[in-house]
C-alpha cells in the first residue's frame, strides 16, 4: 500500500507537520507486511497557496497511487476530499508529541496500531 505523511524537514531527517495542507513536504512510503520503505520525498507545491490548497494536495496524492495517509490532522475539505477518492485516513495520537519522527509514524501505521480516522481533525 501506498502511504503519504506531511513532513517537515527537522536535523538530518524529517517529522510529522502538524498542518497538513501546509506542510512543505510529504513522505511516500510503500507499506507491506508490517514494514516499510520510503519511496520518495515530493514537495507540496500547494503549500503556499490561500484557496484550492486541499484539492490540490489531494490531486498531487493520487497521482503518485496514495491509499492511506497517516498525519496529525487534517481539515474538513481535504479530509473529504480524500475520503471520497477511496483514500483512507489515519491520525498520529495525540500523545506521540508534537515532534513525531516519520519513521515512528509509519512504522505505527505498518503494525496496523493506527485506526482509520472517521472524521476531519485540526492539530493544533
Amino acid at each position: 500500500m501506498i502511504v503519504a505523511v506531511p513532513a517537515i524537514r527537522a536535523g538530518g531527517g524529517y517529522v510529522v507537520s502538524p498542518h497538513f495542507g501546509r506542510a512543505p513536504l510529504f513522505v511516500i512510503a510503500e507499506v507491506s507486511g508490517g514494514s516499510y520503505r520510503i519511496l520518495e520525498v515530493v514537495e507540496n507545491p500547494h503549500a503556499l497557496h490561500e484557496r484550492g490548497r486541499g484539492a490540490g494536495v489531494a490531486s498531487l496524492l493520487l497521482s503518485r497511487g496514495v491509499k492511506a495517509v497517516v498525519a496529525l490532522g487534517i481539515g474538513p475539505g481535504a479530509f473529504e476530499r480524500l475520503r471520497s477518492a477511496g483514500v483512507a485516513v489515519h491520525y498520529v495520537p495525540p500523545n506521540a508529541g508534537p515532534l513525531v519522527p516519520i519513521e515512528r509514524a509509519l512504522e505505527l501505521f505498518a503494525q496496523g496500531r493506527l485506526e482509520e480516522a472517521r472524521e476531519a481533525r485540526e492539530f493544533d
